[in-house]
């Protein structure tokens, strides 16, 4: 798996959340005490040489680092803020939004994936190496609810801005994840219902569990998905994940 001792040396941009930009997506705010407390680091265009980063630029890829400590939210799991894709300009009809990829390099991760119009809640529990799918039409949260430090890629195009109002508007996904199981977010009027799915390899667009997607950056092509997702909307008809 990609290892560095100190991503910042290897990536473009450094930035943090800290409780205080969590407030909007928590279940509960009674708890806070240090609002500038650190939750987890976020390492921007990732990289081991200038011309795999071009290569990057070009392709309209980008390739991150997330570090998360273990940590408690009040009575949930330290979790990421959460966001929705937007489609691409010329998406069609099918409104396929951008899709992204997660492996995790250390730790365990709980992958929370809501689908757009809540038919749909997957539950994804993935252990070093695993690769995670987010399908388009998905917002996400990582949850980190273990005792270990939690570090995963992702690769995504950077060719939108996430979207995290609808997300905050609703203090969160429609399900939290707490100490006690999953609990119901008051929110939201209809409550998708929970499934829960396992990593796969997806051996047509070259990820495979146990793998180190980085390699990837000498077949960008195999990614082409992730910026023209409107162009494998038989890809997207497969199921995501393992039952």
């Amino acid at each position: 798996m990609f290892a560095h001792p100190d991503f910042s040396k290897v990536s473009t941009a450094h930035s943090t959340r800290k409780i205080k930009d969590m407030t909007d997506v928590l279940m509960d705010q009674t708890w806070i005490t240090y609002p500038d407390k650190i939750l987890y680091d976020m390492y921007r265009e990732v990289h081991l040489s200038g011309d795999e980063l071009q290569k990057m630029k070009e392709a309209q890829l980008r390739y991150d680092i997330t570090v998360i400590p273990p940590a408690m939210l009040g009575p949930e799991y330290v979790k990421t803020a959460g966001h929705y894709h937007p489609c691409p300009k010329y998406c069609a009809a099918e409104m396929i939004s951008y899709p992204e990829v997660y492996q995790v390099i250390r730790g365990t991760a709980t992958y929370l994936l809501q689908k757009s119009d809540l038919s749909d809640f997957i539950i994804v529990e993935a252990g070093e190496g695993d690769v995670v799918l987010i399908p388009p039409n998905y917002g996400h949260v990582t949850v980190n609810a273990e005792s270990d430090e939690l570090v995963m890629a992702n690769w995504v195009s950077d060719a939108f801005d996430s979207e995290y109002e609808p997300i905050r508007a609703k203090a969160g996904l429609a399900y939290y994840m707490t100490e006690d199981g999953i609990a119901q977010n008051g929110n939201y009027d209809k409550m998708p219902p929970v499934s829960y799915g396992k990593p796969k390899s997806y051996p047509e667009i070259g990820l495979y569990s146990g793998v180190d997607m980085y390699g990837l950056v000498n077949d960008l092509e195999k990614l082409d998905f992730l910026v023209n997702p409107q162009n494998y909307s038989e890809l997207f008809k497969k199921p995501f994940y393992e039952i």
